[in-house]
């Protein structure tokens, strides 16, 4: 695998791929490094391919959270990893589609989990299999936003299409939870994905594409509970 790491102390560089290349060999993975984010864009233009981005969030030319969303205009998928002190900036990091955030200073192990997660990751997303319109359609629970439902029917928008299908709510939560647990009831009528929320109100939830969806009374509390394990868990 090749991937690129951003961080303007060049010691925790160093650190970093001393923690990588103690468990795998320099022909397995390839680490690409930069000190600022400026020249990564440059490469990243010029043809610069990896797997995975590491960024540091706090750097003088070009904040981390700034380079990946940069990088995302680019890259819709490409998982980004954030290296960073504070981890109550994950929330934020959401806004681009963090993968995983890990703590300065960095943890062996960690590191090592998350390049094995990577690892799974590049080797093809999970999908479920859907009838639609009559004809088994492969829906990847990562790129649902949320799910709704209207009488018998429910659909399922993604960013770039909308599905329907009949069948229950919760048999939709059960069937994409299968392969992601990431979908959470918010109302009678509708579930989100976790990994698209970026902000919680009192009434409602905002999605990583605008939208913004009503969170009920009754599921108000569950919901804000299991987002923020969701967002703990994801910060290994």
């Amino acid at each position: 695998m090749r991937f690129a790491i951003c961080d303007d102390e060049k010691i925790f560089i160093e650190q970093f791929e001393s923690v990588v290349y103690s468990v795998y060999n320099r022909l397995d993975i390839d680490l690409n490094k930069y000190s600022e984010g400026p020249k990564l864009l440059e490469d990243l233009d010029n043809g610069l391919q990896v797997d995975a981005y590491f960024l540091d969030i706090e750097m003088d030319a070009m904040d981390g959270m700034t380079l990946a969303g940069n990088i995302r205009k680019k890259l819709p998928n490409v998982p980004i990893i954030f290296l960073t002190s504070h981890l109550e900036m994950a929330i934020d990091g959401y806004e681009v589609g963090a993968f995983r955030f890990l703590k300065k200073p960095i943890e062996p192990d960690k590191v090592h989990q998350t390049i094995e997660d990577l690892k799974k990751f590049s080797q093809g997303r999970k999908g479920v299999v859907l009838k639609i319109e009559g004809e088994d359609t492969v829906i990847v629970p990562e790129d649902v936003l949320f799910i709704e439902s209207e009488n018998n029917d429910i659909r399922i928008i993604t960013k770039k299409k909308t599905y329907t299908t009949r069948m229950k709510l919760s048999d939709a939560i059960d069937t994409f939870n299968e392969v992601s647990s990431t979908f959470i009831k918010i109302h009678r009528c509708s579930v989100v994905n976790m990994s698209h929320v970026t902000r919680i109100r009192e009434k409602d939830v905002v999605l990583d594409n605008g939208a913004v969806l009503a969170i009920s009374r009754g599921c108000f509390k569950e919901f804000k509970d299991a987002f923020y394990a969701f967002v703990k868990s994801s910060a290994r």
